[in-house]
């Protein structure tokens, strides 16, 4: 007789991940109005919902965990104009994937999010980057809500 136990628990893996993080955020200084705000906007989604936790993970289902502020894509390709570390999701993955490797497929991606401020940001924008000037209104608005986020599957 042979016992087959497939351990499918991913919040030890998201917990991790969150605390990650929100060690490598960067926190505004006193004068900034929202200190901590990047910091504390982390969200997690269980197949493209946002959830409080992810207890209802079931085999081949995708979690994706990124940040609504609107300049959390800018913290992590490094073009703020205050001093922080860039790339706070790519190397978080790097850290994941190495501890929870043999559990599950983590990556580095940019997803859309299309809520919070970050879809204010999208939609009042006139900001256009250039070589991107032949871009519909939906292909220009579908690239500002893209945000750095970590995709975390079951193996």
């Amino acid at each position: 007789m042979r016992i087959v136990f497939r351990y499918l628990a991913m919040q030890d893996i998201v917990d991790f991940a969150i605390e990650t993080l929100r060690q490598r955020s960067p926190v505004g200084s006193v004068d900034d109005p929202h200190p901590g705000l990047y910091r504390d906007s982390h969200t997690v989604f269980l197949n493209g919902h946002v959830v409080s936790d992810v207890s209802a993970f079931r085999r081949g289902d995708q979690i994706n965990i990124s940040n609504p502020v609107p300049y959390s894509r800018k913290i992590e390709i490094g073009r703020m104009k205050m001093k922080v570390e860039p790339k706070v999701y790519q190397e978080t993955a790097l850290l994941v994937a190495a501890r929870f490797g043999n559990r599950a497929a983590v990556k580095f991606t940019f997803m859309p999010v299309r809520f919070g401020d970050v879809a204010a940001y999208a939609a009042f924008s006139q900001q256009i980057k250039a070589g991107r000037r032949h871009m519909s209104d939906k292909a220009r608005q579908d690239w500002l809500v893209r945000q750095p986020a970590l995709e975390i599957r079951a193996r």
